[in-house]
């Protein structure tokens, strides 16, 4: 949780978006695209990240999705449009969520809002306070009825896991040959 929040906070640095080869500088008030897409990408993963949650017995099967989740929560909590969830019906007919950050808020709205929880983590973790560290991170893992209600969304949607079938090459009776298999 700590180091993807780290990294959507500190994407927001010009100097750090230079060491990844994005050298145009933009403007400290606004975003970057490259910076903007992973703060989308962040809120998406929280969200499909539900499905790693049992709602029988409370608990997350996936400890990276929790955290995304955790993200998804704080940003929400932040409040003030940064980011909104929205119920719609897809093209298909079938309930869908829409995902929509607004990018004139993350390098204030959102920034602030990661900071102040990347500040209560490292205090929690600095000394050793287990108990309230356990507290705030079971705060926003909790999963009240509209995240419950997003989640049922997210598991009807749920696609089979891709996979990437690859040839390879093999050296047999002095030759070298590609070996295909189906997808």
């Amino acid at each position: 949780c700590r180091a993807e929040c780290s990294g959507i906070y500190l994407c927001l640095e010009q100097a750090v978006l230079s060491i990844f080869g994005h050298e145009t500088p933009v403007d400290p008030t606004s975003v970057s695209d490259v910076s903007y897409i992973n703060w989308l990408l962040m809120v998406r993963a929280g969200l499909t990240g539900l499905e790693f949650y049992t709602p029988a017995t409370g608990e997350w099967r996936q400890a990276h999705m929790r955290a995304r989740y955790v993200i998804l929560r704080v940003l929400l909590e932040a409040g003030e449009g940064l980011v909104h969830l929205d119920k719609v019906t897809g093209d298909d007919g079938a309930p869908d969520l829409r995902v929509r950050v607004d990018k004139d808020l993350i390098p204030t709205v959102g920034k602030a809002a990661i900071g102040k929880f990347l500040l209560a983590l490292q205090v929690h973790k600095s000394l050793g306070d287990v108990a309230g560290g356990t507290s705030l991170f079971e705060r926003y893992s909790a999963v009240p009825e509209e995240m419950a209600a997003a989640r049922e969304i997210v598991m009807a949607r749920k696609e089979a896991r891709k996979l990437l079938v690859q040839p390879h090459l093999y050296a047999s009776e002095g030759g070298v040959y590609l070996r295909s298999f189906p997808a």
